[in-house]
């Protein structure tokens, strides 16, 4: 997928932006509030319904405003045109537009904008906990296996109506009933992310072995409870604990996945640098898996490369991208350091003031 246009009205600090990106590598220059995040935040933001950046909805509008546009026209890579429109207001109302038409589900938005996004803060995939890695986790398992949306929604509704019902200490035998619910979900949903980490694992091990040749890294799936037991069992084994505590406590929203050298948690073997590495690593393993998957290419979206890895990684970053084939848009504070590590030329923007201008020369 490749965006052929992106336009917002009163985005951030942008009164409008008219933006006509390559199909391939995209450089946007400028120093540090001047918008550039913000042009990546537009094609994030319709591919996952929500910022990377912290604050609400509402910093997202120009400050002078009451609502925001965003508007892309995608185009597969079998030439057919997506035209997609969000619009928020100060109120909290949301508009979205496929083609023409309204839709009224994000998921019906974000399937046709498969955004891979590297930033300073992405090294919390390693870092924090396994609520991040499950999300990086099921955007691969959302856009591969079509069915684990509507899976992963009524598991959810389910969730909460026995939390509720554990906190009331309602009736046992509606609890019987959202235990067998869960158990029927949540054993299809961790079949579609055990059968998405082993096609996804050796994408990932030689990744990370062209950025980290000395280091051997293992990947597994923790499914969010006793793997020797069925889910029916661990819930009817964890029952009165999770009565007692007034919450579910095993379950696929409990699933990590495992990185380790050695036998030993990543985070504690690599230094900042290398794990640093290691998130390039699987941000490029993911959208190299979904090529081969889907027969179709990730937009890859990265903040601040030159803060984030040195020259040589750089290089290598970059050799992987366009090895993939796939659109890019990366920020720096100076930009022409960065187009010369490229085999074909970027084109070049640079933002300041909140104004948007293509450099004609690199």
């Amino acid at each position: 997928m490749r965006l052929n246009a992106l336009k917002a009205i009163n985005f951030r600090n942008f009164k409008r932006f008219d933006f006509e990106p390559s199909p391939y590598a995209n450089l946007i220059g400028g120093l540090n509030g001047s918008g550039k995040t913000s042009l990546i935040e537009a094609i994030y933001l319709l591919g996952f319904g929500r910022s990377f950046r912290p604050g609400g909805y509402k910093q997202l509008i120009n400050s002078s405003e009451s609502d925001f546009t965003v508007f892309c026209e995608a185009m597969s890579d079998t030439d057919e045109v997506f035209k997609i429109g969000l619009r928020r207001t100060s109120e909290g109302e949301v508009q979205l537009r496929l083609n023409g038409e309204t839709v009224h589900k994000l998921s019906e938005i974000a399937r046709f904008i498969p955004v891979q996004l590297f930033t300073p803060e992405s090294v919390e995939l390693i870092l924090g906990g396994p609520s991040l890695r499950r999300q990086f986790m099921d955007w691969g398992v959302f856009h591969v296996e079509h069915t684990f949306y509507e899976l992963w929604v009524a598991y959810t509704k389910s969730l909460k109506q026995r939390n509720f019902l554990l906190r009331s200490k309602g009736d046992v035998r509606q609890d019987a009933f959202w235990r067998a619910q869960l158990a029927r979900l949540g054993e299809e949903i961790i079949q579609l992310r055990i059968r998405y980490i082993q096609e996804i694992e050796n994408f990932i091990t030689k990744s990370a072995t062209f950025f980290l040749p000395d280091v051997k890294l293992e990947v597994g799936l923790k499914q969010g409870w006793d793997q020797s037991l069925s889910l029916a069992d661990a819930l009817d084994k964890h029952t009165e604990r999770d009565r007692r505590y007034g919450h579910t406590s095993i379950g696929p929203h409990k699933a990590d996945i495992k990185l380790t050298v050695d036998g030993i948690d990543a985070k504690l073997v690599l230094s900042r640098g290398q794990l640093k590495l290691l998130v390039a690593s699987l941000k490029l393993a993911q959208a190299a898996h979904y090529n081969e998957k889907e027969d179709s290419s990730c937009i890859f979206l990265v903040d601040d490369i030159t803060s984030e890895l040195d020259e040589a990684n750089q290089k290598k970053f970059i050799t992987a991208l366009e090895g993939l084939k796939c659109q890019s848009f990366i920020t720096a504070i100076d930009s022409s350091p960065v187009a010369r590590l490229f085999k074909q030329n970027p084109k070049m923007f640079h933002v300041e003031h909140g104004i948007l201008k293509q450099q004609t020369e690199n």
